[in-house]
């Protein structure tokens, strides 16, 4: 099977996908390619770059406030910032993230959306999220 390297980190400014074989006990093994159903489009990018992108920004950012209350500093960290200027892109990715754990980042999607789902009277960051988590999947 053909391995797929140097993803590149913008689609819109590289079309091409290298691949590269292997060698076992020194022969070049050939594999076999199916070019009519091997399509790598822009689904593959989202599905594989944005992903990787918007995971390691989520765990740094988490990292790096989990233990601050400031809700300044919880949105001007670097990654926060990096995850809203994914844009549209992030909204998937941060609704699967905020069902599997409600957390603050649903945050993020008031500010990519420019909505707020919250309610009259008090309501909890899992209760936004659930909200949100509905909202999106309808």
């Amino acid at each position: 099977m053909p391995f797929i390297i140097d993803l590149p980190p913008d689609f819109k400014q590289f079309e091409t996908t290298k691949i590269e074989y292997y060698y076992d006990q020194g022969q070049k093994v050939v594999p076999e390619i199916n070019f009519k159903s091997a399509i790598l489009n822009d689904d593959l990018f989202k599905e594989v770059y944005l992903k990787d992108k918007f995971e390691n920004l989520y765990s740094t950012w988490e990292r790096n406030t989990k233990y601050k209350s400031s809700i300044a500093a919880i949105i001007e960290d670097d990654n926060f910032q990096e995850i809203i200027n994914m844009g549209e892109d992030a909204i998937p990715l941060i609704i699967d993230e905020i069902e599997r754990k409600p957390s603050v980042l649903v945050w993020a999607l008031n500010i990519i959306t420019g909505k707020s789902l919250t309610s009259v009277g008090r309501s909890t960051v899992e209760d936004i999220c659930k909200r949100w988590v509905k909202y999106y999947r309808g």
